[in-house]
């Protein structure tokens, strides 16, 4: 299936079929995740869970998505968070460019907050999504669905699936054969959400 048309079909799916998919699906979707470009300092992890106890626990450690446990498997996107901006100099490019990007106030707040593990977790929560959308994009090309799903207690995650403490769980990929037809994406307007080289009102 080519590219395009796999991201034309790409919808989140919240229900599944009872079906098993099978280690090569797997190896594949693993495979297309290893690909995503990772930081300079942190690097990427990922858990398949497909034991019915394991996403019980998992389910029940989201906000509102306890149907996460019916999925045939639930890929758990994580990152090393051994980094820490704290200890990092004045000049160091990842406290410049967040200086840069944010400001000096909140930055200087996570470089100094005594909850080292929740601001580390924090800095470090973006880059793994481009490897859960890897996943999500792989599945669609197999004729499977998914959903992204961060909203949930990664502390008690971690835990659940006794990651080491450089470790946290980002984001949870479930995965399956869609029981569900979701509604199509309305048509984009260029017109109204797209504008070249400077917003014209």
């Amino acid at each position: 299936m080519e590219l395009s048309e796999v991201i034309k079909r790409r919808r989140s799916v919240r229900k599944f079929k009872n079906i098993e998919i099978s280690p090569d699906i797997i190896n594949d979707l693993l495979e297309s995740a290893s690909l995503a470009p990772e930081t300079d300092v942190n690097s990427y992890y990922f858990g398949v869970i497909n034991d019915n106890n394991i996403k019980n626990k998992l389910a029940k450690a989201t906000l509102w998505a306890e149907w996460i446990a019916e999925a045939p498997v639930i890929f758990v996107c994580c990152v090393d968070i051994s980094f820490d901006i704290g200890d990092q100099s004045d000049d160091n490019y990842g406290v410049v460019g967040n200086k840069l990007r944010y400001n000096d106030e909140i930055v200087n707040y996570l470089r100094e907050h005594k909850d080292r593990k929740v601001c580390k977790t924090l800095l470090h929560s973006t880059p793994v999504y481009i490897a859960a959308q890897h996943i999500i994009l792989t599945a669609g090309s197999h004729n499977l669905r998914g959903c992204l799903v961060d909203y949930m207690d990664i502390e008690k995650i971690n835990k659940i699936l006794d990651l080491p403490d450089h470790i946290t769980c980002q984001v949870l990929v479930p995965i399956g054969y869609s029981d569900e037809t979701p509604k199509k994406k309305g048509k984009y307007n260029k017109k109204e959400r797209v504008f070249y080289n400077k917003w014209v009102k």
